[in-house]
């Protein structure tokens, strides 16, 4: 009785650290290697969103049964991809709940929620959260009224949280953050309130701001000629999607949403760059290295928040690097 009472003893302080191992940037470059983990929103760093693991055939499929069986508490739409990491699957739930779960039974560990008021903006889009980060031994995620929070991946408590921009102008979070080297990196939601849109990278274990990119130049800036007037102030440019990355070139790939207002063309003559392009960002500084504009002056809110896929392949018999993208102005596209 005493030998069964120490190895439950045993087990109950072995089994938590064994949940709660940490998901290093090491392991996320090389997540192809652990088909059967996610540790980034899209799979691996190139978005390939797919897996390697062959358990489950056309043949075995219809055999299928219900293992468990999550309820979230709150109603809403469920746009989650969630994390799984060394049997504990990280998820979210609308607006911007966290909740740890054990992936054998289902059972919730820890869950977390912001506290929001009451009058939150989230104008053109549903009130949604598209999951978590993970990086070494913390969860982060991008809340709608406009946070950056990381939590204590083994309890859930908060470590830091950060505004990023002002809710009550707008700006909201809809998307899974990045998780690069020491970095956590964000993009925002709200073009249809009249943002100008930006993408921000965070230190990831202070919160401090290392650098931002404006989706739309400033005055004086390369680019801002394309904007008539003072229309790039609100000119949208939102990056509600996450990006891509490539660690072999240390480049960063960021889809760019449509120019605001939506429809009405004349009220922001030009090209409007770099609305309904995908940017190449230096991820150390947010420098700009390149951008393709796949719609200039879009008025038919096409955007191309699409997620960059990245893949090594011949092309004219040479090996390349190149980003596929499916855009929503009926073209397929394939870019150095």
């Amino acid at each position: 009785m005493r030998l069964k009472f120490l190895i439950l003893s045993i087990l109950t302080m072995v089994m938590p650290s064994m949940l709660f191992a940490q998901a290093s940037y090491e392991r996320i470059v090389n997540a192809d290697q652990e088909p059967e983990h996610w540790l980034t929103h899209s799979g691996n760093y190139a978005s390939h969103r797919h897996t390697t693991l062959d358990q489950i055939t056309r043949d075995n499929v219809d055999q299928l049964k219900v293992a468990w069986v999550y309820q979230v508490r709150r109603s809403g739409f469920i746009e989650t991809t969630p994390l799984v990491v060394d049997g504990v699957m990280y998820l979210t739930e609308p607006p911007s709940t966290v909740a740890a779960l054990d992936l054998r039974t289902g059972r919730r560990l820890w869950s977390w929620s912001p506290v929001l008021p009451n009058n939150v903006i989230s104008i053109g889009f549903p009130s949604v959260n598209r999951g978590v980060a993970l990086l070494d031994d913390m969860v982060y995620v991008a809340t709608l009224n406009a946070h950056l929070v990381a939590l204590d991946a083994k309890s859930g408590a908060v470590r830091w949280d950060v505004e990023v921009a002002d809710n009550a102008h707008g700006y909201a979070f809809t998307l899974a953050p990045l998780a690069l080297d020491g970095k956590i990196i964000v993009g925002v939601s709200g073009g249809e309130t009249g943002i100008r849109g930006f993408i921000d990278a965070y230190d990831a274990k202070t919160g401090d701001r290392v650098w931002r990119f404006y989706t739309i130049p400033g005055a004086g800036e390369p680019g801002n000629d394309t904007w008539g007037g003072d229309s790039w102030k609100t000119g949208a440019g939102a990056t509600w999607l996450t990006g891509t990355f490539d660690p072999a070139l240390n480049l960063l790939y960021w889809g760019i949403g449509n120019p605001g207002p939506d429809w009405n063309g004349d009220m922001r003559p030009g090209d409007n760059l770099y609305t309904c392009s995908v940017v190449a960002l230096d991820p150390d500084t947010g420098t700009l290295k390149w951008h393709f504009q796949f719609t200039p002056h879009d008025t038919h809110d096409w955007d191309a928040n699409q997620i960059p896929i990245l893949v090594d392949a011949d092309w004219n018999g040479q090996p390349r690097k190149l980003i596929v993208t499916a855009n929503r102005n009926a073209f397929y596209y394939v870019l150095d």
